[in-house]
């Protein structure tokens, strides 16, 4: 089976189109420029004060577009820098985590057999370490029945 009659279809942005086509653009203005000074009437010609007026508007019509340029490639930088800073932020982080978290695990580490005295329930408990467990990404040390978090014990004696 042939298939004939395949063509493309292109979105055109109908109002952003319209915009830049009604727009006047540096080229556009100097060229109305320069044929309004061809076909001006030489007995009458153009006054000096408005062919000044003219280039001075061409010169602004200019300035402006340099600068828009310059501004968009300054913003383009800028969201570029903040993009690799948050980048770097998000790294920064992730490897504070992992250091707080290899820390929490050398503390627990360092209290197996230690007696430690917490306070569960309201309160005062004494037992040995007897092991370590992560819960919800947090180490606690098991001591007993009981599984203590770190920030919970109020005395370490050495066994």
């Amino acid at each position: 089976m042939a298939v004939s009659g395949v063509g493309t279809y292109n979105y055109v942005n109908t109002e952003a189109a319209a915009k830049e086509q009604s727009m006047l653009g540096k080229d556009e203005f100097l060229k109305l420029l320069v044929t309004q000074l061809q076909y001006q009437d030489a007995m009458n010609p153009m006054d000096d004060k408005e062919f000044i007026s003219q280039m001075a508007q061409f010169s602004s019509l200019e300035q402006i577009q340099n600068l828009s340029t310059v501004m968009a490639g300054g913003m383009t930088t800028l969201v570029e820098s903040q993009q690799e800073t948050s980048d770097i932020m998000l790294n920064a982080m992730g490897l504070m985590m992992e250091y707080m978290s290899l820390s929490a695990f050398n503390q627990s580490l360092a209290l197996l057999g230690q007696e430690i005295t917490f306070e569960q329930d309201g309160e005062q408990q004494t037992a040995i370490v007897t092991g370590l467990k992560r819960v919800d990404g947090s180490y606690v040390v098991v001591a007993g029945e009981h599984e203590v978090p770190l920030s919970a014990i109020s005395l370490i004696k050495q066994v």
